[in-house]
């Protein structure tokens, strides 16, 4: 029985552990003492275990899948308990590279399995035979232990339903890549020019609905589209008008100006300011500022009102 204990119980790690229980491994859930999570996960049937606590000495492989910003504390409180040469996975690069663990953890291997999918598609892709790609990196494994390593990630990736690759990468490329297309184009251009659209159109006194079906839904199937048919065959696809709008809409929307901005993100991440911006930013007061403002939106009651008619969730 292959075996492997889950840090945290959140979106992302649930989906983790009920698919690789689902592909034969033993799943053990690792939380902090007292916390909620314990009775969730034993109602899924999950082993639990105590963080700071000497039943980690029991395991090797260990998935670190609660938040990002809380994976520095989580070594640091757990290091002595960890076992010598603990196999610590991530999902993502960024703690590694914006802490440096590669420096204050040399005892453990740090292992990179990032699925390009956020938690509820890993989920639902795998439980209906869908395909999911994903990125890897051994970089700072000893060239002995890399192919044994190696073998690990794949039957890990196979076990959360994992089709394209792992492609390799490293942390840092990884890193770079994942906070850029979340501020260029998935957590900002998407949701926010939906939001403006759809404002736009009722300014203009088109119903809510017609607005919410225009700029809202049509985002998925659109996007889709590009992925399933790709660049060419998308612009075949679509009509005159569609064709003749995009295009004067390119040729006004994505000026220099727009460009100078994206390559001032760029320079950000690159040069790591953003790293250390992100240390100085309250995540849960953020978070709650932009949930309030979302709340006010006509464009988030609108979605409460459809979305059961119109999307299968």
């Amino acid at each position: 029985m292959k075996n492997i204990v889950i840090i945290g119980y959140g979106s992302q790690a649930k989906a983790w552990a009920l698919n690789l229980r689902d592909s034969g491994y033993e799943v053990t859930i690792a939380l902090r003492k007292n916390s909620a999570s314990f009775e969730l996960a034993k109602k899924k049937g999950f082993s639990t275990i105590e963080l700071e606590s000497s039943d980690l000495q029991e395991h090797s492989t260990f998935a670190l899948l609660t938040p990002d910003h809380t994976h520095k504390l989580t070594l640091k409180e757990n290091q002595s308990f960890f076992p010598e040469r603990a196999n610590i996975i991530y999902a993502h690069g960024y703690s590694y590279t914006a802490f440096d663990f590669k420096t204050h953890y040399p005892e453990f291997n740090h292992l990179l399995l990032a699925p390009k999918a956020i938690a509820s598609e890993v989920r639902f892709q795998f439980e209906n035979d869908g395909k999911l790609g994903a990125a890897y990196s051994l970089e700072d494994i000893t060239a002995e232990k890399k192919r044994d390593l190696f073998e690990l990630i794949k039957s890990v990736a196979t076990g959360i339903g994992i089709t394209a690759g792992p492609y390799e990468t490293t942390f840092l490329e990884e890193t770079n890549a994942d906070l850029f297309s979340e501020q260029s184009l998935l957590c900002s251009l998407l949701p926010y020019g939906a939001l403006h659209s759809y404002n736009k159109l009722r300014e203009k006194g088109v119903k809510r609905e017609i607005a919410y079906l225009e700029c809202w839904l049509e985002v998925k199937l659109i996007a889709d589209a590009m992925v399933k048919m790709g660049p060419v065959e998308f612009f075949k696809l679509i009509s005159p008008n569609a064709l003749i709008g995009g295009e004067k809409a390119r040729e006004m929307l994505f000026d220099k100006d727009y460009h100078n901005k994206l390559d001032s993100l760029l320079n950000d991440i690159w040069n790591q300011d953003f790293f250390t911006e992100c240390e100085s930013v309250d995540f849960n007061k953020l978070r709650d500022g932009v949930i309030e403002r979302w709340s006010k939106e006509e464009l988030t009651q609108t979605h409460a009102d459809l979305a059961d008619s119109l999307i299968n969730r």
